[in-house]
């Protein structure tokens, strides 16, 4: 995969987050607990996004790292979402951080071994 596909996967899922922190008031109409976590839910989707584009410029392992782990703790996040609203949202936010979860994972470090093996040759 390449930076750009991982850049607008990244940006697709802050721009998911953005949207679920943006429909909060327009479909509670005030606020109250079951409106402050369905905001606390599209801030976490936001943050998580925000890692993952910060990482890109960032490559050391224990960046990538907690990057991984947050994008799949957002993962598992929408996967438990899908029994109780199995709508399209839910499987697009599953797709995107289960993707770059793999990139910033196995992919990125298959292609650091590759470097490493060609440097060394």
């Amino acid at each position: 995969m390449t930076r750009k596909a991982i850049w607008l996967l990244a940006s697709l899922g802050l721009l998911l987050g953005v949207l679920h922190l943006g429909l909060t008031l327009p479909m509670y109409r005030q606020l109250s607990l079951e409106a402050l976590w369905f905001a606390g839910s599209g801030l976490a989707v936001v943050c998580c996004a925000l890692m993952n584009i910060a990482a890109l410029r960032n490559r050391t392992p224990s960046s990538r790292w907690a990057v991984v782990i947050a994008n799949l703790l957002i993962a598992s996040f929408f996967a438990a979402a899908w029994p109780l609203l199995p709508s399209p949202q839910v499987a697009v936010g599953f797709i995107i951080f289960i993707v770059l979860a793999a990139y910033f994972g196995p992919i990125t470090l298959w292609q650091e071994r590759a470097v490493r093996r060609t440097l060394k040759s």
